[in-house]
């Protein structure tokens, strides 16, 4: 899209709203007029909170997920190389966020610094949020999404710890981002240069959460199929593709010379799949299932890494086939389970009862608006990016359900679940009836 083009969006956009009477009209016409301003003080305004909030963590590390990928970090650096006990070589945990910490701490930064991975992450996403906003309905929509990803709770608190979910956040913004840019750029080294950046974000993305690897392949999938990118697409989407294969790539070979196996990413998707799929477990239940079971039969075995793998994934699979009906079952929940505003703890005095409000009123109405939005798509047509938007948050539901779902791991489903409500939110803010008169002059991308 032009600079003439956006302009020209933005003068329709201005004006229909600018004819709307009351509160909501006014309040759209003031947020458009500070449309850009308002993202960027909202990145800027998360980053100093962001900041405060991780000096006040400090050095407490307080999860043990958080333990083990600072470890790993940190052995990196000593010069140990990627492993759990300083002595075997693991593909055990995904390396993308580790390798990231270790950057960190190789220039001297302690778990402080670590921590402000994930707010730069959250910061970054934020202005990427605006920019998506912007394509899907409106500036307006764009500085609503701004404000909702950088002060969305769950997000706030998330990037606050040592989890790479909203750099994972990040990253998938960036490759949509890019992957536009590249589309839409002139023929030359700009053009290379953003589906280049697009693959390389997306082969770390791919390397922080493997599960992000098929979202990577329905952007680059959508950019070819898209009618306005098709002809620049041909060039930019193999270049998309190669870069993306560049680092999980080496890393498949790193495994094969250590490990003597093909392991794509890592060696715990058979751990999770019997921990979604066995008679011991819950829609919520995660790591707080019983599979005491299987663990004492891969201990008789004496596996090693790669065969404790096969092993639970085999052992997953063969109880999915023998109980179809209760496998059935627990996905269904697993979906629903998705949507909830809480984790399943092993121990309830762990749960806040002010946490779980929070998380509930800052979670439901603005999946309220992403629905409305859904139920309005025949009356108010999906524009072609809202339409990737709400493929990657629903698609990536069903596919966290094969294995199991926590809070946690919809962090950035919910991140990509904010633009379109921000879109929705923006349509109502016209004053219009949504879909009738409002702002439909968005960019349609």
């Amino acid at each position: 899209m032009t600079e003439t083009t956006e302009k020209a969006e933005t003068t329709e956009t201005t004006g229909r709203a600018g004819t709307q009477p009351g509160a909501a009209g006014r309040a759209y016409r003031w947020v458009d007029a500070r449309a850009p301003r308002i993202a960027l003080v909202a990145a800027a305004l998360y980053a100093a909170v962001g900041l405060a909030y991780s000096l006040v963590l400090g050095d407490k590390i307080r999860y043990y997920d958080e333990e083990v990928y600072v470890g790993l970090a940190r052995r990196l650096v000593a010069g140990e190389g990627y492993t759990l006990d300083g002595v075997s070589p693991t593909a055990y945990r995904p390396p993308g966020y580790p390798f990231l910490l270790a950057a960190v701490d190789a220039l001297g930064g302690g778990i402080v610094a670590m921590r402000l991975v994930g707010v730069a992450a959250l910061a970054g996403a934020a202005l990427l949020a605006y920019r998506l906003g912007e394509r899907v309905h409106s500036r307006v929509a764009g500085a609503l999404a701004a404000v909702l990803v950088a002060f969305y709770p769950l997000l706030v608190f998330t990037a606050g710890t040592l989890y790479p979910q909203v750099p994972a956040l990040f990253l998938l913004l960036l490759v949509i981002w890019l992957g536009l840019r590249a589309v839409e750029l002139p023929a030359g080294w700009p053009r290379r240069a953003a589906a280049a950046g697009a693959g390389l974000a997306g082969g770390l993305l791919t390397l922080a959460v493997p599960t992000f690897a098929v979202s990577v392949l329905a952007v680059a999938g959508w950019l070819a199929l898209r009618r306005e990118s098709r002809p620049a697409a041909r060039r930019v989407v193999p270049l998309l593709l190669i870069a993306t294969a560049v680092l999980p790539g080496a890393w498949c070979v790193r495994n094969a010379l250590q490990l003597h196996a093909f392991v794509p990413v890592s060696t715990n998707n058979g751990i999770n799949l019997v921990l979604g799929n066995s008679e011991g477990v819950t829609a919520g239940g995660g790591r707080v299932g019983d599979i005491e079971r299987y663990e004492r039969e891969a201990a008789a075995h004496v596996l090693s890494e790669v065969e404790q793998d096969r092993f639970y994934q085999e052992a997953g699979r063969r109880w999915i086939r023998e109980h179809p009906g209760e496998a059935a079952v627990l996905y269904a929940e697993k979906v629903a389970n998705n949507f909830s505003f809480r984790n399943e703890l092993a121990t309830s005095g762990q749960r806040s009862p002010v946490q779980d409000m929070v998380s509930a009123v800052s979670y439901y109405p603005l999946l309220a608006l992403f629905a409305l939005r859904l139920l309005l798509a025949r009356r108010w047509k999906l524009t072609g990016l809202e339409k990737l938007l709400v493929a990657l948050v629903l698609g990536n539901v069903l596919l966290l359900a094969v294995f199991y779902t926590r809070l946690r791991f919809r962090v950035p489903l919910d991140g990509l679940m904010l633009v379109t409500s921000a879109a929705m939110l923006a349509e109502l803010l016209t004053g219009h009836r949504p879909g009738s008169q409002g702002v439909t002059g968005a960019p349609s991308v």
